[in-house]
């Protein structure tokens, strides 16, 4: 018997650290932070200025009554399209649509 008892002990021992090593994964994902965009503009404040650099050269350009040499219009596209693209980076692991970020002020 003593064998017997062996290899159960044994065999109880390896299911519980099968299931001590599987629980890890489920304990590490219940701490993981929630992510906000608060959350991701904190980790990441130089986008964040970046960003709005960028809207005050897009205020500015809206605001002025020179064309810039026919090339206002362009640059307020360029600027739009660079502000959305930042803020896409940003906020890429909120998993965000299109829309939702362009909501974002």
């Amino acid at each position: 018997m003593k064998i017997k008892d062996g290899i159960l002990s044994a065999g109880a021992g390896a299911v519980l650290l099968a299931l001590a090593i599987g629980a890890q994964p489920l304990v590490a994902a219940a701490q993981a932070p929630q992510l906000t965009i608060q959350s991701e503009e904190a980790a990441h404040p130089k986008l964040v200025l970046a960003i709005r650099e960028m809207k005050n050269a897009l205020f500015e350009l809206t605001t002025t009554k020179d064309d810039y040499g026919g090339n206002k219009a362009a640059a307020i596209r360029d600027i739009r399209n660079a502000i959305f693209s930042m803020q896409k980076a940003l906020y890429f692991r909120l998993n965000m649509d299109d829309e939702a970020i362009r909501k974002i002020q």
